[in-house]
């Protein structure tokens, strides 16, 4: 029945909450509420308002209209952390771990201030973190895994990690957007145990899946949604699958009529690779328990004339600041090409066909393509792959967190493809699409295709037998497969998931292995080495500079005398801070191109504004270096984080900006110093004062290494959405590092006027120095993208192209050559750092500790390849 009125005690109630999008209106009319002790869950199609409402409730967006009340109090949730504060938790759909940082990092993200540590005590951090991941994973948790790299562990395991992080906030609502769709079935098991825990405790859950299985089983009520508006909200005894259908339509048949056997004759092999002859018109299904090295045999199978649909949509699919259109035509540009401009209208020409074919519901084409839903957003990624033309269409798990209705259509769609030729393998963690679609399937275990079934030979209980083989093992731990009626390819087969009827045949029961602990492997050859070092970006600049230290000294041995340290510490510190000074912007994902004429003004302050007028006591130019140094960078930092100016224009106008002051100022180099800043450039207390400078923003940075700043910093540059998302204060922590890169710039002023003893703000002196700093952050092992490195790598990066140029001189060569070797320094450097990347991506830390055991049962086609182990 309709709900009209939220009783007293609920525990959320949403009335009337709107929410539009330019000409789109995401949410009309949107109530419900959610009680102390229940699971509600909600439910509608692709679009119909869901995850707007997830993101109002979260933070995320703000509501045009209507009310939210938590505890009877509004909720005003300006961000993610004002609704975590409020003990509101969001899982979403698409999986949020930053892939760079540690499991144990990203279960804590959030829950700091930037630069003071908040909430659990740091020592008692570990054992909830084991405890609370040992609970969902169903496995002794070792500090091998939560150390490991996020990017290192499987899709379900990463998605359990997500869902880790919103329990350890003990919150009174927790909200799963599609959570499960990334799961295994034993870890869904057991997050739907956490979740009445939960609410025996008085919790509630927002519950929000497309499996109708997995809503009856754990739903007490269900609000449909349909068209942004609530419906209906029903008890669990009236939530029957045809009435929620009904609801969620407006009354459109979603069930799809029987599909007769496939009869018709299949075409020529199109793709034969390891002993697979794939054949036109053919539609091969992959099955199997998670992580058996399915995924891996389809991304195998990619080649000419293949086009690839990831699992992943947000981190393999979409390109999130482009538009719906822009994403369809990125793999096609040159079809939209007129003398070498791309055509607008010519890319919706093409575009516009495939909208209709797949029925993706948008507003307009050129708007993001986040403002659609998790179902038309894949609808998208499957139109550009089709737009390529390919013989072969290779699909990872497609229909994941996907509506009914937008199955019907890819399901449609793929018969229409098959019948017109189009060869299709396609990984499905559904059994029931495996019945509805395949014309045979094969199943794998052990990192290989262990069975091959034929489409006469398809029944549910046969896929799942296979899953453990006849002797019941797999590798996978999983606790208890969902119960589901008896289906086979003659039985009447419907879009949606499998209902439980009285009088369905009982599946054949499959052995429960007894859960392991996970456990690391060792790492071995060069990708365990990386995987192992991976903290420790700084190494490979170090043995550069090291070797290039050696080689200038057998050409110029006087380069390592004592009398020769100070100057060479003088020469090397102005550009070494101002590799520094550029890298807190790039940890955090963005980039600052006024730092070195940002350093060029501070020295003209100092020669023209203090010391020209008898102002040369250091404990007033010090600080007023540094002070205008941090205030261009917060300046930039509010331009690019709450301005929401592109970085490089932003910095790029102050560059202009600072030129033309220090210019003004200084037309013509400015001479002057004083008593400190003469020894400054030679030694202090035998100190050389070039190796003081650069030591003071290294021990800053280590004492900020030891607050909650730094690893937040590179949380943001890692993955600024799962950052946003956790409750991190992106805009703040970010215009902090560009505050911080700031000052450093503003030591680097001082360090000029101690090396050459006057100001030059000329364009010929400062413009090398924009294009060396961000050089020598990258030879350092500093991600250009964000997310890995630091300080010290920067330095390190810096002595290498000052050793080169060294070397070069030495060896009597132009200077024009450093420029040159320097350049390719830096392609070697970055090139370097991106395969190490994605070596540790491919490498898998963490592993189960079940001994792997063969059985005896080999796949019914003798040509079916033989694989390397999952993750090999």
């Amino acid at each position: 029945m309709t709900q009209t009125q939220a009783p007293p005690s609920a525990l959320l109630v949403i009335e009337g909450v709107t929410k539009s999008f330019g000409p789109t209106v995401a949410l009309r009319d949107c109530s419900l509420d959610l009680r102390p002790g229940e699971v509600h869950a909600l439910m509608g199609e692709n679009g119909s308002g869901k995850s707007t409402l997830v993101k109002i409730l979260s933070g995320v967006h703000r509501a045009d209209g209507g009310l939210v009340r938590i505890e009877q109090q509004p909720l005003r949730a300006r961000g993610p952390r004002a609704a975590v504060a409020a003990r509101v938790a969001t899982v979403f759909q698409e999986v949020q771990c930053v892939p760079g940082q540690s499991v144990f990092d990203n279960l804590w993200l959030g829950t700091d201030g930037i630069l003071r540590r908040a909430g659990t005590p740091q020592a008692d951090r570990r054992g909830k973190a084991r405890a609370v991941l040992a609970e969902l994973l169903g496995s002794e948790v070792t500090d091998a895994l939560l150390n490991a790299p996020a990017a290192t562990l499987s899709l379900s395991e990463r998605q359990a990690v997500a869902i880790c992080r919103a329990l350890l906030r003990e919150p009174k609502v927790l909200i799963l957007d599609e959570a499960t769709s990334a799961l295994d079935v034993a870890t869904r098991d057991r997050l739907f145990a956490v979740v009445r825990n939960l609410t025996k405790s008085g919790g509630a859950v927002l519950f929000i899946s497309h499996r109708m299985d997995e809503v009856t089983e754990i739903a007490d009520r269900v609000t449909v949604l349909r068209s942004g508006e609530s419906v209906a909200t029903l008890d669990s005894g009236e939530a029957q699958i045809g009435r929620l259908v009904e609801l969620m339509t407006g009354g459109e048949q979603l069930v799809q009529p029987e599909a007769a056997a496939t009869t018709a004759a299949l075409g020529e092999v199109v793709l034969e690779a390891g002993g697979l002859q794939l054949r036109a018109g053919e539609i091969v299904g992959l099955a199997g328990l998670e992580g058996q090295g399915q995924d891996e045999y389809l991304r195998a199978l990619r080649s000419d004339g293949a086009a690839y649909v990831a699992r992943d949509r947000r981190e393999e699919s979409i390109f999130p600041p482009l538009s719906i259109r822009e994403n369809f035509t990125a793999a096609t540009l040159s079809a939209d090409a007129r003398g070498g401009l791309i055509s607008g209208r010519r890319a919706a020409a093409r575009f516009a066909p495939y909208i209709d074919r797949l029925k993706i519901r948008l507003g307009r084409d050129h708007d993001a393509i986040t403002t659609l839903s998790g179902g038309n957003q894949q609808k998208v990624v499957i139109a550009r792959a089709l737009a390529s033309d390919p013989a072969v269409l290779l699909l990872n798990d497609p229909t994941r967190g996907v509506d009914i209705a937008a199955k019907r259509d890819i399901y449609a769609l793929l018969r229409e493809l098959a019948a017109d030729g189009m060869a299709i393998v396609m990984l499905s963690t559904e059994v029931d699409e495996h019945l509805e679609l395949m014309d045979r399937v094969l199943v794998f275990r052990d990192g290989r295709p262990e069975a091959e079934l034929q489409r006469d030979e398809l029944s549910r209980s046969a896929i799942v037998r296979e899953f453990f083989g006849p002797d019941g093992s797999a590798t996978q731990t999983q606790d208890q497969l969902p119960e589901s009626p008896e289906r086979t390819v003659d039985s009447p087969r419907q879009d949606a998931a499998p209902t439980t009827r009285p009088d369905a045949p009982t599946p054949t029961p499959t052995p429960t292995p007894t859960p392991t602990p996970l456990s690391p492997t060792t790492p071995t050859g060069l990708i365990g080495w990386l995987r192992s070092r991976r903290d420790n970006a700084w190494e490979l600049p170090a043995v550069l500079a090291v070797a290039l230290l050696i080689a200038n000294f057998v050409e110029q041995h006087s380069l390592l005398s004592v009398s020769a340290w100070p100057v060479t510490l003088a020469e090397l510190a102005t550009p070494a801070l101002l590799a520094m000074a550029s890298t807190p912007a790039i940890l955090g994902g963005g980039i600052d191109i006024s730092i070195a004429p940002l350093f060029a003004f501070v020295s003209v302050v100092i020669e023209v504004m203090l010391l020209a007028h008898n102002v040369t006591s250091a404990f007033i130019v010090i600080p007023v270096a540094l002070a205008v140094g941090a205030l261009i960078g917060a300046v930039n930092g509010v331009l690019v984080n709450y301005g929401r100016y592109q970085a490089v224009v932003a910095t790029l106008c102050m560059n202009f900006i600072l030129s033309g002051f220090a210019l003004g100022y200084a037309p013509a180099p400015v001479s002057g110093t004083t008593g400190w800043l003469t020894s400054l450039g030679g030694t202090i207390g035998g100190v050389p004062g070039g190796l003081i400078l650069l030591a003071v923003p290294l021990l800053a940075w280590w004492g900020l290494n030891r607050t909650p700043f730094v690893r937040t910093l590179l949380a943001v540059g890692g993955s600024e959405t799962t950052a946003y998302t956790a409750g991190v204060n992106v805009p703040a922590v970010r215009t902090l590092g560009y505050t911080i890169g700031g000052a450093i710039a503003g030591l680097a002023g001082i360090a000029i006027v101690a090396q050459l003893h006057q100001a030059e703000a000329d364009a010929g002196f400062v413009t090398p120095f924009i294009l060396m700093a961000i050089a020598a952050a990258a030879i350092g092992g500093n991600s250009l993208a964000g997310g890995r490195g630091g300080l010290l790598g920067a330095l390190l990066g810096a002595a290498v192209i000052f050793l080169i140029e060294n070397l070069l001189g030495a060896l009597g060569l132009s200077s024009f050559w450093s420029q040159a070797v320097y350049g390719a320094t830096l392609i070697i450097a970055v090139v370097f750092a991106a395969r190490s990347a994605a070596a540790v991506r491919r490498g898998t830390v963490v592993r189960r500790a079940t001994p792997i055991r063969k059985s005896p049962v080999k796949p019914a086609n003798p040509t079916i390849p033989i694989g390397t182990e999952a993750g090999e």
